[in-house]
């Protein structure tokens, strides 16, 4: 059975356009894989945690003995990590706020980058272990990048932290404009949907 593991980080939950774009690629992965299963994480109606001491020392600490349980750190650590390597496909949604992600999706990954689970140090290299999950990207800002800025930097951040924990291949869906008049926020969307459907329709996409 196919998983999609869904994240949201749009602060806003009621007319967010990265949600309804998300939607509208939920859909779509569902019409692919009628028995497949969709896990939505929401950040926020449900935030996870910023990383504090403890949960760092957690991260630090040697394994618990063999049937022991884990320090109470990991548990929410594991949880995120054990549906995240799950997934064969990852959607994040995701607004730009100040130049970069949420801080909420930046709080998520903090939870679920960690070494042996996610990646590993082999020969003073790090390598990441999710290598069989694909990902989409949904992005939207307000206004339009200039050329030069165009790959803004919660693009770049979001590939640079998917690929160190081995996710390379993702599509990236990106909206700008979206704080402009009707008209051109709605022809940008439609674009976006578009897209969508070209990735559906591509043979041997990893949306699969």
């Amino acid at each position: 059975m196919k998983k999609l593991l869904r994240i949201d980080a749009s602060a806003r939950t009621q007319g967010s356009i990265s949600r309804s774009v998300a939607d509208y690629f939920q859909v779509r992965w569902t019409e692919l894989n009628p028995g497949g299963r969709v896990i939505v994480r929401d950040l926020a109606r449900y935030p996870v945690p910023h990383l504090d001491a403890a949960t760092i020392a957690a991260f630090l600490a040697p394994p618990p003995p063999s049937g022991g349980p884990p320090p109470e750190g990991l548990v929410l650590s594991d949880a995120l990590i054990d549906e995240l390597s799950s997934a064969d496909h990852l959607l994040i949604s995701s607004p730009l706020y100040n130049l970069t992600l949420p801080s909420t999706l930046k709080a998520y990954f903090d939870h679920v980058i960690r070494n042996d689970r996610t990646f590993a140090q082999v020969e003073g290299r790090y390598v990441g272990l999710l290598t069989s999950t694909s990902a989409s990207v949904v992005t939207t800002r307000g206004g339009v990048a200039s050329p030069a800025a165009a790959d803004e930097l919660q693009t770049r951040t979001l590939r640079a932290i998917l690929a160190f924990i081995g996710v390379t291949k993702v599509d990236v869906i990106s909206l700008e404009g979206m704080s402009g008049d009707e008209v051109s926020r709605s022809r940008r969307i439609a674009c976006a949907r578009a897209e969508i459907d070209r990735l559906f329709a591509s043979p041997g996409e990893p949306v699969e």
